[in-house]
């Protein structure tokens, strides 16, 4: 074989080897191993393809390894511009980054922060200590005895307990800037944040089960809208939903390992699979090159692109299968707890004002004084998000926290 023919193998097996990890990726997700093997793919068809037409051109061999380094330093600072842009935006469009979510290190199943547990499916690692990062942000995650995000002293005799998933627990947040921990330093009293990431509201009162709770005066429930699933599922006898084993734990634990900490050209691989290069570039050009164009120009500009989509309203019927599923488990939670009791719904990227109405109007029919509603929906913007991963930045936080702080006050519910 040429030179040439070399090349140009060399450069073909390198297409091939990424075609595998965009295509057949779910095969490397199994083993520690197969993981580690994902990873080094990934780079080493970069590093081949680029190779391969670069010395078919007779460029220098340091331009065809620039190559692929600066390609992966374009898809970075392109990423930085869309959160950029889109933070201060009334209307935010991020575009392919809308799927991040699904490349994120899930905190509950990261091999430092996970801990199995029977009955509730997870909890934090007890005792452990570490940071947690992604695009957005890096944060330091105490966790206490209990696998809560707080130290072991919040759980002798707190004042206000907060139960709720990723939003209460804090993700993407300082532990000190969580709402949960404000709202106690701004009312002088001792607060317990109990909520862990993608708990829904049947594991919350399971948790709550586990907690000291003769000396809490305010119980804060955040819900969210994923909490529907487990709710109902946990609400039917005959519902055919499994529970997490320890196997499948460890399952989701390694392939969460694929998106654990940064790996070379991590960044320019999600753009080529999310966006199906392979396939779009022969079957539809032209529109690969109308989104390439309307990025660039967004990125020239310093605007977000637009045509954003519209918010999904939701209809009489689920916010109706929400607030049941809802109060039948709080229905639970009273059998265990008499106190006052706040709720709150958060959602990702935007929480609207269907289900808080729906629990309100609900709230009113069972005439429990003891029962008060925060409207998120009435203070938070968009500003207060994080623009890819969806949570509550450090303004969202406060602003719960100073909103729960006037409720407290006003209804004098700490006396």
């Amino acid at each position: 074989m040429s030179k040439s023919q070399i090349r140009l193998v060399i450069s073909m097996a390198g297409l091939f080897l990424l075609s595998i990890t965009v295509y057949k990726w779910k095969a490397f997700t199994h083993f520690g191993w197969t993981v580690i093997l994902f990873k080094i793919f990934v780079a080493l068809s970069f590093l081949m393809i680029f190779y391969g037409i670069g010395r078919l051109l007779r460029l220098p061999i340091a331009a065809c390894l620039a190559i692929p380094l600066l390609l992966e330093l374009g898809s970075w600072r392109y990423i930085r511009h869309v959160i950029g842009v889109n933070h201060p935006a009334d209307k935010q469009n991020i575009g392919v980054l809308d799927q991040w979510v699904n490349y994120r290190d899930v905190i509950q199943f990261n091999r430092q922060f996970s801990s199995y547990s029977p009955d509730l499916g997870y909890t934090l690692r007890p005792g452990s200590e570490g940071y947690h990062q992604d695009l957005e942000y890096k944060n330091k995650f105490s966790v206490n005895k209990s696998g809560l995000r707080d130290n072991n002293q919040a759980l002798v005799d707190p004042k206000i307990i907060f139960l709720g998933d990723s939003f209460t627990m804090g993700w993407g947040i300082d532990q000190d800037k969580t709402f949960a921990h404000l709202t106690g330093q701004m009312n002088a009293a001792k607060s317990l944040n109990a909520g862990v990431s993608s708990y829904g509201t049947f594991r919350e009162m399971l948790m709550l089960s586990k907690l000291q709770r003769d000396s809490c005066k305010v119980l804060v429930i955040q819900y969210c809208d994923n909490d529907l699933e487990e709710n109902t599922a946990r609400n039917d006898p005959g519902s055919s939903q499994e529970p997490l084993t320890l196997e499948k734990f460890q399952d989701v634990g390694t392939f969460n390992r694929l998106n654990e900490g940064y790996f070379p050209m991590r960044f320019t691989y999600f753009f080529v699979r999310e966006k199906d290069l392979f396939k779009r570039i022969f079957t539809s050009p032209g529109q690969v090159w109308r989104d390439s164009r309307m990025a660039f120009t967004s990125w020239i500009s310093g605007q977000p692109m637009p045509g954003v989509k519209p918010l999904a309203i939701k209809s009489e019927a689920m916010v109706a299968e929400h607030t049941n599923q809802f109060f039948k488990i709080l229905t639970k939670i009273r059998a265990i707890y008499g106190g006052q009791i706040v709720v709150l719904h958060l959602d990702g990227r935007y929480t609207k004002p269907e289900l808080i109405n729906g629990f309100e109007a609900a709230g009113k029919k069972r005439q429990d004084s003891n029962l008060h509603f925060l409207r998120a929906c009435d203070v938070l913007t968009a500003q207060d998000y994080y623009p890819v991963d969806g949570h509550l930045n450090e303004a969202g936080h406060y602003k719960i926290a100073d909103e729960l702080t006037r409720i407290i006050r006003e209804k004098a519910l700490l006396k």
